[in-house]
């Protein structure tokens, strides 16, 4: 750890809270700062550079800075952090903390605020509103979109209440903020915490986690087809390791979610396949329902997460969340955090017996046939399962919302493939910048860790690209070695199937994607090799060949052209949940419509 004298430099335990804060939240294991600059939070960026090992790192605007913070959370298996200046910039960055809200990511903001005597008299500084302005309405507009705040008005107890706000930004696996004025960030604080690392695990009650546990057991023990179901607030609360554990301990049929893709390893013997309700591969969800007893791990139910509310789970299974159990009417208090309750069933599970019951995958009916799989243009049908084939061990994978947030869960991954998708929010523009703050941290961890250096693999539509393409040039500034897979398929696709096909309001400007790099300031001669585009399989084939594309030292931009009313079967079928009417327009409209019965069946 750096020195912790700060700028005192006078042995008297002190130290600038603005060095204070930096040096706490590189202690929870981040390692770069994003954020824009603005006058009220320049002193505190300065402080930045007084941490060993910290590292500023500038974005467009401040809402990709809050998704770029997201990405870097998501694969750091920790927090990200961004700084923006009172009003204008932690406005700008709202949406996308209200995103990390939804889906319980750690995302730290910190805010450089007004002057306490700006404050309190109600100056008409720049940036407020109004003729007497309350300068804290914009930390109120921020209540509901995160889990802890610290509103520091003083330098006493300012360090107690940053180790309060970050312990609450892990315990409760969400965003927090830090309100600092600018006349305090060179107040002096103690210095003597830094000592010691924050606890940032949530408290337990070991008897109830045991108790629970036990339960579990038992009733797994005297089903006669157990199941697990692992989802995606397994991945938030850093319980991915113990629930792969728990996989290998009880050995029964396990399936997965839409965003829990990935969790569990899709070659693992236990391994059954992505139940989601009525868009569920074929015989799945017939599958599922045979099971008598089930394992939720980590629940997010939301209506893209669960098949348009179609998954359907049997009300006596049991449900480890993040802070409780409730299994058959039973439900325990709220600290039986979900990391906790899963190493301790894999670590009683031994004393059970636990029903040998076989894997369902293998009684799957096959895959039906694409009646356009003879096709040489590129398809929905084929497109996911090519690129599933050109991803690697240990790479992470965005889907961005639209078609590849629901082409892609058709594909089987890779071990160990990190997949990235903001399903429940649903927010377009997110995995652009979000993909620039994963890249980091997979450098991070490399660098740090020693962890194998796996790829970014950007999938994104047009539509989506363009509300924050900003951060593609941040991409090329740091040199990292991104590579964009970018839908052409004129406009937005995804809400063209759900009304107005052929209405303009989805249209979009089209771009010339060949200029995107070189406006980016990557050299004339650089982009032509990076950028690379195809109408058909073929050509598609002879891209991903290329060693510039299969290992990529830079950021390439792959631009695959598809028809705009060619859609993943699993999103008009999440469609044709809304009921006859849906499935008309969709039809009307020109759109193949596929929809799964319970038997296992399509019909057209």
């Amino acid at each position: 750890m750096a020195n912790t004298n700060g700028s005192t430099q006078n042995g008297n335990g002190t130290i600038a809270l603005g060095r204070y804060l930096w040096e706490r939240i590189h202690q929870v294991g981040v390692n770069h700062i994003f954020g824009v600059p603005g006058d009220f939070n320049l002193t505190l960026l300065d402080h930045v550079y007084d941490v060993d090992g910290l590292e500023w790192v500038g974005n467009t605007n401040e809402l990709n800075a809050a998704y770029a913070a997201d990405g870097y959370a998501r694969v750091k298996n920790g927090a990200g952090c961004l700084v923006t200046t009172h009003g204008v910039g932690e406005l700008s960055a709202l949406n996308a903390i209200a995103g990390a809200m939804t889906e319980q990511v750690k995302v730290i903001h910190v805010v450089g605020q007004t002057s306490l005597k700006m404050q309190k008299n109600r100056m008409m500084i720049h940036h407020s509103i109004g003729f007497s302005p309350d300068h804290q309405m914009f930390n109120k507009a921020a209540k509901d979109f995160r889990v802890a705040a610290a509103e520091i008005q003083s330098a006493q107890g300012a360090a107690e209440e940053i180790d309060r706000v970050l312990r609450e930004c892990f315990v409760k696996s969400g965003p927090v903020y830090l309100f600092v004025p600018i006349d305090l960030v060179d107040q002096q604080v103690p210095s003597k915490a830094l000592e010691t690392p924050l606890n940032l695990e949530p408290e337990a009650d070991e008897d109830a986690v045991k108790d629970a546990s036990q339960r579990i057991l038992e009733a797994i023990a005297s089903s006669k087809s157990p199941a697990l179901f692992v989802d995606c607030l397994v991945q938030r609360h850093q319980a991915v390791e113990e629930a792969r554990q728990l996989v290998d301990a009880l050995g029964i049929p396990v399936y997965t979610s839409n965003m829990g893709k990935g969790i569990i390893d899709e070659n693992h013997q236990n391994y059954v396949d992505l139940y989601n309700g009525v868009p569920s591969r074929p015989g799945v969800e017939d599958a599922f329902s045979k099971h008598d007893f089930v394992v939720v791990l980590g629940n997010l139910p939301s209506d893209t997460n669960s098949g348009g509310f179609t998954r359907n789970i049997l009300p006596n299974s049991a449900y480890v969340n993040t802070h409780d159990v409730s299994i058959k009417g039973w439900k325990t208090s709220s600290k039986v955090p979900i990391k906790a309750t899963i190493k301790s069933l894999t670590s009683l599970a031994s004393k059970y017996t636990i029903p040998k019951v076989e894997n369902p995958l293998h009684t799957l009916p096959e895959r039906p046939l694409e009646d356009d799989r003879d096709s040489k243009q590129i398809t929905q049908s084929w497109v996911w399962h090519r690129l599933a084939e050109f991803m690697q061990p240990h790479d992470v994978v965005y889907g961005e919302t639209g078609t590849a947030a629901f082409g892609l869960p058709d594909a089987q991954f890779p071990p160990n493939t990190t997949w990235i998708t903001q399903t429940y929010y649903g927010s377009i523009g997110y995995a652009t910048p979000s993909a620039f703050g994963a890249d980091l941290a997979l450098a991070d961890l490399a660098t740090h860790k020693g962890t194998l250096r796996g790829r970014t693999l950007l999938v994104t539509g047009d539509g989506s690209m363009m509300l924050t393409v900003q951060e593609i040039g941040n991409m090329v500034k740091q040199n990292l070695p991104i590579l964009i897979i970018l839908i052409n398929n004129a406009g937005y696709t995804i809400e063209r199937v759900i009304h107005g096909a052929r209405q303009s309001y989805n249209d979009i400007v089209p771009f010339n994607y060949k200029h995107m790099l070189p406006f980016f300031n990557m050299p004339e001669g650089e982009a032509e090799k990076c950028y690379h585009r195809a109408e058909t399989k073929a050509e598609l084939e002879e891209i991903l060949a290329k060693d510039g594309v299969k290992k990529p030292q830079k950021v390439q931009v792959v631009e695959i052209v598809m028809d705009m009313l060619d859609v993943p079967w699993r999103l008009s079928s999440q469609i044709a949940t809304r009921g006859p009417e849906a499935v008309k327009e969709m039809k009307e409209a020109g759109f193949k419509v596929r929809e799964l019965q319970k038997s296992g069946g399509f019909w057209n």
